[in-house]
Protein backbone atom coordinates (compact mmCIF):
# COMPACT_ATOMS: atom_id res chain seq x y z
CA UNK A 1 0.00 0.00 0.00
CA UNK A 2 1.36 3.41 -0.98
CA UNK A 3 0.14 6.89 -0.08
CA UNK A 4 -0.31 7.71 -3.79
CA UNK A 5 -2.71 5.48 -5.70
CA UNK A 6 -2.71 4.68 -9.41
CA UNK A 7 -6.01 6.52 -9.71
CA UNK A 8 -4.42 9.67 -8.26
CA UNK A 9 -1.47 9.32 -10.64
CA UNK A 10 -3.79 9.00 -13.64
CA UNK A 11 -5.79 12.00 -12.47
CA UNK A 12 -2.61 14.06 -11.95
CA UNK A 13 -1.28 13.18 -15.42
CA UNK A 14 -4.74 13.20 -17.07
CA UNK A 15 -4.08 9.90 -18.81
CA UNK A 16 -5.40 6.36 -18.99
CA UNK A 17 -3.16 3.31 -18.59
CA UNK A 18 -3.17 -0.18 -19.99
CA UNK A 19 -3.09 -3.14 -17.60
CA UNK A 20 0.65 -3.54 -18.18
CA UNK A 21 1.26 0.16 -17.62
CA UNK A 22 -0.68 -0.02 -14.35
CA UNK A 23 1.64 -2.82 -13.21
CA UNK A 24 4.58 -0.58 -14.05
CA UNK A 25 2.95 2.29 -12.15
CA UNK A 26 2.73 0.06 -9.06
CA UNK A 27 6.47 -0.59 -9.27
CA UNK A 28 7.22 3.10 -9.69
CA UNK A 29 5.01 4.27 -6.80
CA UNK A 30 6.36 1.63 -4.42
CA UNK A 31 9.93 2.40 -5.39
CA UNK A 32 9.53 6.16 -5.00
CA UNK A 33 7.92 5.82 -1.57
CA UNK A 34 10.78 3.57 -0.48
CA UNK A 35 13.32 6.05 -1.83
CA UNK A 36 11.65 8.90 0.03
CA UNK A 37 11.57 6.90 3.28
CA UNK A 38 15.28 6.15 2.88
CA UNK A 39 15.97 9.89 2.55
CA UNK A 40 13.79 10.83 5.54
CA UNK A 41 15.01 7.84 7.62
CA UNK A 42 11.40 7.45 8.80
CA UNK A 43 8.37 5.47 7.63
CA UNK A 44 5.88 7.58 5.71
CA UNK A 45 2.95 5.41 6.76
CA UNK A 46 2.23 4.15 10.27
CA UNK A 47 3.34 0.54 10.64
CA UNK A 48 4.09 -2.01 13.34
CA UNK A 49 7.67 -2.82 14.35
CA UNK A 50 9.51 -5.03 16.83
CA UNK A 51 12.95 -4.18 18.21
CA UNK A 52 15.29 -5.77 20.72
CA UNK A 53 17.66 -3.70 22.86
CA UNK A 54 20.28 -4.97 25.25
CA UNK A 55 20.55 -2.76 28.32
CA UNK A 56 23.94 -1.34 29.16
CA UNK A 57 26.18 -3.30 31.52
CA UNK A 58 26.03 -0.31 33.89
CA UNK A 59 22.26 0.14 33.61
CA UNK A 60 20.41 1.06 36.79
CA UNK A 61 16.62 1.00 36.90
CA UNK A 62 14.94 4.09 38.26
CA UNK A 63 11.60 3.73 40.10
CA UNK A 64 8.88 5.75 38.41
CA UNK A 65 7.73 7.19 41.72
CA UNK A 66 11.02 8.91 42.50
CA UNK A 67 10.29 11.52 39.88
CA UNK A 68 6.60 11.68 39.12
CA UNK A 69 3.39 11.64 41.05
CA UNK A 70 -0.06 10.56 40.04
CA UNK A 71 -2.94 12.98 39.69
CA UNK A 72 -3.89 12.54 43.32
CA UNK A 73 -0.29 13.41 44.29
CA UNK A 74 0.58 9.95 45.59
CA UNK A 75 3.67 8.06 44.58
CA UNK A 76 3.70 4.74 42.80
CA UNK A 77 6.58 2.42 42.05
CA UNK A 78 6.22 -0.58 39.79
CA UNK A 79 9.93 -1.35 39.65
CA UNK A 80 10.38 -4.05 42.28
CA UNK A 81 8.42 -1.98 44.84
CA UNK A 82 11.52 0.16 45.46
CA UNK A 83 11.48 2.79 48.17
CA UNK A 84 10.11 5.79 46.30
CA UNK A 85 11.45 8.27 48.83
CA UNK A 86 15.02 6.98 48.84
CA UNK A 87 16.38 9.75 46.64
CA UNK A 88 19.95 9.04 47.74
CA UNK A 89 19.88 5.80 45.73
CA UNK A 90 17.84 7.06 42.79
CA UNK A 91 19.03 10.49 41.70
CA UNK A 92 19.71 10.12 37.95
CA UNK A 93 17.17 10.64 35.15
CA UNK A 94 15.73 7.45 33.66
CA UNK A 95 17.69 5.98 30.71
CA UNK A 96 16.12 6.36 27.27
CA UNK A 97 15.75 3.63 24.68
CA UNK A 98 15.83 5.16 21.22
CA UNK A 99 13.82 3.30 18.58
CA UNK A 100 14.73 3.14 14.91
CA UNK A 101 11.38 4.23 13.49
CA UNK A 102 9.87 7.54 14.55
CA UNK A 103 7.67 9.37 15.34
CA UNK A 104 6.33 6.83 17.81
CA UNK A 105 2.56 6.50 17.67
CA UNK A 106 1.95 3.84 20.31
CA UNK A 107 3.76 1.24 22.40
CA UNK A 108 2.00 -2.10 22.03
CA UNK A 109 4.12 -4.25 24.32
CA UNK A 110 7.36 -4.15 26.30
CA UNK A 111 9.00 -7.35 27.55
CA UNK A 112 12.21 -7.90 29.51
CA UNK A 113 14.30 -11.05 29.43
CA UNK A 114 16.94 -11.22 32.19
CA UNK A 115 20.40 -12.21 30.98
CA UNK A 116 20.57 -15.48 32.94
CA UNK A 117 16.94 -16.54 32.66
CA UNK A 118 14.43 -17.61 30.01
CA UNK A 119 11.60 -15.89 31.85
CA UNK A 120 10.15 -12.79 30.22
CA UNK A 121 8.61 -10.04 32.30
CA UNK A 122 5.72 -8.17 30.67
CA UNK A 123 5.88 -4.53 31.71
CA UNK A 124 3.03 -2.13 32.31
CA UNK A 125 2.88 1.55 31.42
CA UNK A 126 4.20 2.60 34.82
CA UNK A 127 7.58 1.08 33.99
CA UNK A 128 8.17 3.32 30.97
CA UNK A 129 6.92 6.51 29.34
CA UNK A 130 6.34 6.82 25.58
CA UNK A 131 8.23 9.60 23.84
CA UNK A 132 8.27 10.64 20.16
CA UNK A 133 11.75 9.08 19.85
CA UNK A 134 11.31 5.95 22.00
CA UNK A 135 10.71 5.34 25.70
CA UNK A 136 12.06 6.56 29.02
CA UNK A 137 12.77 3.26 30.76
CA UNK A 138 12.36 2.94 34.53
CA UNK A 139 12.79 -0.81 34.78
CA UNK A 140 15.58 -3.32 34.28
CA UNK A 141 18.97 -4.60 35.37
CA UNK A 142 22.33 -4.68 33.55
CA UNK A 143 22.34 -6.64 30.27
CA UNK A 144 18.61 -7.35 30.29
CA UNK A 145 17.15 -7.88 26.81
CA UNK A 146 14.23 -5.54 26.15
CA UNK A 147 11.77 -6.39 23.36
CA UNK A 148 9.53 -3.53 22.27
CA UNK A 149 6.54 -3.84 19.94
CA UNK A 150 5.33 -0.47 18.70
CA UNK A 151 3.74 1.51 15.88
CA UNK A 152 5.48 4.46 14.28
CA UNK A 153 5.45 6.64 11.20
CA UNK A 154 3.88 9.68 9.61
CA UNK A 155 0.26 9.92 8.57
CA UNK A 156 1.68 10.22 5.07
CA UNK A 157 -1.58 10.21 3.15
CA UNK A 158 -2.62 13.33 5.07
CA UNK A 159 0.64 15.22 4.43
CA UNK A 160 0.02 16.83 1.06
CA UNK A 161 3.65 17.62 0.28
CA UNK A 162 4.61 13.91 0.43
CA UNK A 163 1.96 13.02 -2.13
CA UNK A 164 2.89 15.94 -4.37
CA UNK A 165 6.60 15.03 -4.42
CA UNK A 166 5.81 11.40 -5.28
CA UNK A 167 3.36 12.46 -8.00
CA UNK A 168 5.94 14.76 -9.59
CA UNK A 169 8.65 12.11 -9.58
CA UNK A 170 6.23 9.40 -10.79
CA UNK A 171 5.17 11.60 -13.69
CA UNK A 172 8.77 11.87 -14.87
CA UNK A 173 9.23 8.11 -14.54
CA UNK A 174 6.03 7.41 -16.48
CA UNK A 175 7.04 9.86 -19.22
CA UNK A 176 10.39 8.11 -19.63
CA UNK A 177 8.67 4.74 -19.75
CA UNK A 178 6.29 5.99 -22.45
CA UNK A 179 9.08 7.49 -24.56
CA UNK A 180 11.17 4.30 -24.31
CA UNK A 181 8.28 2.05 -25.32
CA UNK A 182 7.23 4.21 -28.27
CA UNK A 183 10.84 4.57 -29.40
CA UNK A 184 11.37 0.80 -29.41
CA UNK A 185 8.15 0.17 -31.32
CA UNK A 186 9.06 2.82 -33.92
CA UNK A 187 12.71 1.67 -34.07
CA UNK A 188 13.46 5.33 -33.52
CA UNK A 189 14.72 7.11 -30.39
CA UNK A 190 12.44 10.02 -31.37
CA UNK A 191 15.16 12.52 -30.61
CA UNK A 192 13.77 13.00 -27.09
CA UNK A 193 16.20 13.36 -24.20
CA UNK A 194 15.31 11.33 -21.12
CA UNK A 195 13.63 13.22 -18.31
CA UNK A 196 15.58 13.20 -15.03
CA UNK A 197 14.24 10.46 -12.79
CA UNK A 198 13.96 10.16 -9.03
CA UNK A 199 13.53 13.14 -6.72
CA UNK A 200 15.15 16.44 -7.61
CA UNK A 201 17.46 18.09 -5.10
CA UNK A 202 15.04 21.03 -4.87
CA UNK A 203 12.20 18.63 -4.03
CA UNK A 204 14.17 16.87 -1.31
CA UNK A 205 15.24 20.22 0.13
CA UNK A 206 11.58 21.08 0.71
CA UNK A 207 11.22 17.92 2.83
CA UNK A 208 14.28 18.34 5.07
CA UNK A 209 12.19 19.46 8.04
CA UNK A 210 10.68 15.95 8.12
CA UNK A 211 14.07 14.22 7.97
CA UNK A 212 15.41 12.32 10.96
CA UNK A 213 18.84 13.68 11.77
CA UNK A 214 21.50 11.49 13.32
CA UNK A 215 23.71 13.00 15.97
Amino acid sequence: MTIVTKHELKTYMDISLTARQEDAADLILNGLQGELEAFLRRPIEVGSFVEEHRLDSMHTGVPYGTFLTTEDNTYNSSFEQSNTNDLTNWSAPPPAIYLKNTPIVSITEVKVKPLLSTERVLLNERDYIKRPYGIDFYYGYPNDLVTITYTAGFAGANIAVFKLMILRAATREMQNMHDDVVGVKDLNPRGVGPVETGFLDSELASLRKYKRNRI
